[in-house]
């Protein structure tokens, strides 16, 4: 029974973490569609640091060069260019091989520099992701914590690596772009899994477009809205229906045909 629990508390500092991911290092710092009030900023700030090891500026850096190149040489992790399961397994090499790169740091993310508190503790994540470990070992004991710890490890990025993956590979197309929607992936993701929405509008605080599409982040923001900490700067339902990349049609990727597409394209760039 213990150990259930201690699976149960990973799964829910996994949704904390990917929540985070979503609003604080997408939506407000990569994007720039919110803004936080200081003290909620702060509470983003040391969950990204204990709950994923994530420096905010590099993962901004690598977003916006995933934008700038999606789905084609130069995109830092893409599955049409290194093959899907390469992603899926190793998804946090390719992210941090990009963001170990000093060029892409000072083209991407200049105008997120590194403040005092980053340079004296919050970039070092390792000891934040470590202090979380020792928190729920000293609350949960050592093994239960253990297992804690690693649930909230493994399913982070492996939700992650979905994104990146499935959401570039199968699923369905409102627009025209490299990316797809995933109804499943999204409702665990806090709305990334609308990932061809995203591309479409990457400004917009909202990724859900249209009926049927949840975006479980956007209740969320709605809420911190209403409670004055946060503010929307972009426009959220306006634009969809007459985005000038609207298909007339959505069309569908198949989970096989997808993947088989992802991996010849991958081999093709290789060998030319």
């Amino acid at each position: 029974m213990k150990y259930l629990k201690a699976v149960l508390v990973g799964l829910g500092l996994a949704q904390l973490a990917t929540l985070i991911t979503t609003i604080y290092l997408h939506r407000v710092l990569s994007h720039k569609a919110i803004r936080l009030h200081p003290a909620l900023t702060m509470f983003m700030r040391f969950g990204t640091w204990m709950l994923t090891s994530i420096s905010p500026r590099e993962w901004v850096a690598v977003h916006r060069k995933h934008h700038n190149f999606s789905d084609v040489e130069g995109d830092p992790h893409s599955p049409h260019i290194e093959g899907y399961w390469k992603i899926m397994i190793a998804n946090v090499y390719y992210y941090r091989r990009e963001a170990n790169d000093d060029n892409t740091m000072e083209k991407y993310a200049s105008d997120l520099p590194f403040d005092r508190l980053d340079k004296t503790l919050l970039r070092n994540g390792t000891l934040g992701f470590s202090l979380t470990g020792v928190i729920l070992t000293l609350l949960m004991g050592f093994k239960p914590g253990l297992v804690a710890v690693s649930t909230l490890a493994s399913v982070y990025l492996l939700l992650n690596a979905a994104i990146n993956g499935a959401g570039h590979t199968f699923g369905y197309k409102s627009f025209e772009n490299d990316a797809t929607n995933l109804k499943l992936l999204a409702l665990i993701t806090f709305g990334e899994g609308l990932h061809n929405n995203h591309h479409a509008r990457p400004a917009s605080p909202k990724l859900s477009a249209f009926e049927g599409e949840i975006d479980p982040a956007w209740p969320v923001i709605r809420l911190l809205q209403k409670l004055r900490l946060a503010e929307i700067l972009t426009k959220a339902d306006e634009g969809w229906e007459n985005h000038r990349r609207r298909l007339p049609e959505p069309t569908v990727l198949r989970l096989a045909a997808g993947i088989a597409t992802a991996d010849a394209n991958s081999s093709m760039k290789k060998s030319a």
